[in-house]
């Protein structure tokens, strides 16, 4: 009897322990050039990790909303925007590790490991084929860079939301097929909730792979107010634990004009091949599956085929759609073809597990034969993964070799460009908060402003002319009440730019006295400095029914909580 549960135990958690396996052998190009990945996101989300470090740090929670630490202190909007549960776990992670290298090796590992567990557990539970989901799983993670690698190799953010993304096809489909209990409230709230934190575009894809579902199971469907009795309570337990951040969202967005993300004018610059990689193979392997077994697509199958293929050819940028991209608010919103790469894959990939899966259920495969159809799949995207591995040792060499590269990612100003800018980088420990010193990030998004924002249009001289640049003229620091407070001096009374960004909520207390602030089109602030020295404390005021927002979530979770133990209690009784 042991030895038979043993063999469950070992037949459970083997592809789990290969799949740390690889995360460890991905982790070997930064641990042998010990360098750091830096590109086009590294400087927004380091920054970001920053911010939420410190205030975990120093317990610092008052003026949430604004940037106090990171983001060159300069009272900026992001992480109340963007992802704060994300920002929060990066802080934490931040906070034990004290280091850039060892903040990145653990982000990349976590990241590895649960993107690839969670696409072999939704694959091997549809198609009950270990090896196969396991070989899946792995192609997808590390042959796509829009899975991981976006993470590795320039910090985009959109793979910690499509993390989830399995989950969401799971509920999806068992909104769909299960008549007893469409949807686990509970589950699917905490899912959704995970995402919205992490990532807002994977939640608006996620939110339309469980819209597509829901029709289709209102259409179907039987016991259709079962379905809307529990999406009701799974829609309200994910308000209820992110009401904080629509409190937010709706406090600084609704109340004034803010700089969103650029517009991409040339979408068709950016799009997915649909006649390379991974995505060919995808498609031919679909096409052949459903040529070979028609009559055994079942119905929610059609509907992930369908969802899939319409996400790449999306992706693939046809002429007719990019043409009028931008006149679309979601896709203009989304800037990039490519970014429905990612959901597209996931989608098609599980599509072909659980097809071919079906096909070793009509033809007596050996076990040999399986696994060597695995391997092939392997070895056909062998040559990919390959050079995705070296593409990562090349990105940490060119941390050492390629000052210039580091320079203009970070934006380091004129009069520090004799630095040793790598060796500050890597400051840890009791030095490592002076690194973030170098890091800037230079992209206007959330500013207050008006009109588009264009690709490295003068909204992207907005940051380094007016806070990173002169950051050498002002001392900042964080005071006892929790407010930024700001300080130079002057040789005469004149109007002075202040390196700092104000908000319609923010409060400026100038020389001692509360003012009414000025301030340029983009929120930088302006005073009449007098001569000698000069003292700005900056904080922002919220409505009350704000900090109750904030407490909502610990309720809800609360609740939740009692009533999980509540249901298990009466469970053991009735057994």
């Amino acid at each position: 009897m042991s030895l038979n549960i043993k063999k469950i135990k070992i037949n459970l958690i083997w592809p789990y322990l290969i799949i740390i396996i690889i995360a460890f052998v991905y982790a070997l190009p930064q641990l042998n050039v010990r360098g750091i990945y830096v590109d086009a996101d590294t400087a927004f989300h380091f920054n970001r990790s920053f911010e939420a470090m410190s205030r975990l740090k120093y317990l610092n929670y008052h003026n949430s909303q604004i940037s106090l630490y990171g983001f060159n202190a300069s009272g900026r909007v992001v992480n109340a925007l963007y992802g704060p549960g994300l920002g929060y776990f990066f802080g934490l992670i931040l906070l034990i590790t004290q280091s850039w290298l060892k903040f990145q090796l653990v982000t990349n590992f976590i990241l590895t490991v649960v993107t690839m567990a969670l696409s072999y557990w939704l694959f091997n539970k549809y198609s009950r084929q270990a090896f196969l989901s396991l070989v899946f799983a792995i192609v997808l993670s590390l042959t796509s860079y829009w899975s991981i690698s976006y993470w590795y190799q320039t910090s985009g953010g959109m793979p910690w939301g499509m993390m989830f993304f399995p989950l969401v096809i799971d509920a999806g489909i068992q909104m769909y097929i299960n008549k007893d209990r469409p949807v686990n409230a509970l589950g699917l709230g905490l899912i959704m909730t995970f995402i919205l934190e992490s990532h807002m575009l994977s939640f608006v894809f996620s939110v339309g792979i469980l819209a597509v579902f829901f029709t289709a199971s209102m259409i179907i469907g039987q016991n259709r107010l079962l379905l809307l009795k529990q999406i009701f309570f799974a829609t309200s337990i994910s308000i209820g634990l992110t009401v904080g951040y629509w409190a937010d969202y709706i406090l600084i967005m609704r109340s004034q004009s803010i700089l969103t993300p650029f517009v991409n004018l040339n979408p068709g610059n950016l799009v997915s091949n649909p006649y390379q990689g991974l995505i060919f193979w995808l498609l031919i392997l679909s096409i052949v599956l459903i040529v070979a077994l028609s009559s055994k697509v079942l119905s929610w199958q059609w509907l992930i085929f369908i969802m899939g293929i319409g996400c790449l050819i999306v992706a693939s940028g046809p002429k007719i759609l990019t043409d009028h991209w931008n006149n679309i608010g979601f896709l203009r919103t989304v800037q990039f073809p490519v970014r429905f790469t990612s959901p597209g894959i996931y989608l098609l990939t599980f599509f072909v597990v659980t097809m071919i899966s079906r096909l070793f259920d009509q033809v007596p495969f050996k076990r040999s034969h399986r696994i060597a159809i695995g391997v092939g799949i392997i070895l056909i995207a062998s040559v990919t993964t390959k050079n995705l591995f070296l593409n990562y040792t090349a990105s940490n060499q060119r941390f050492w070799k390629d000052r210039n590269h580091i320079v203009s990612k970070f934006s380091i100003p004129n009069d520090n460009q004799k630095i040793n800018i790598q060796k500050i980088i890597q400051n840890r420990n009791r030095d490592f908060e002076k690194s973030i010193t170098v890091i800037n990030c230079a992209v206007p998004d959330y500013l207050p402003g008006t009109g588009p924002v264009y690709g490295y249009d003068d909204h992207y001289k907005i940051v380094p002319q007016n806070i990173i640049a002169p950051a050498s003229q002002f001392n900042k620091h964080i005071n006892k009440k929790g407010n930024l407070v700001v300080t130079w001096r002057q040789n005469s009374t004149r109007a002075r730019i202040v390196p700092v960004v104000i908000y319609r909520q923010s409060v400026i207390t100038f020389n001692g006295r509360k003012i009414t602030p000025n301030s340029t089109k983009n929120g930088i602030l302006k005073v009449m400095g007098h001569s000698g020295s000069n003292t700005i404390e900056l904080s922002i005021k919220v409505p009350i029914i704000v900090h109750i927002a904030k407490l909502v979530p610990i309720i809800v979770l609360l609740v939740m909580i009692k009533t999980v133990a509540f249901s298990s209690g009466r469970n053991k009784i009735r057994h």
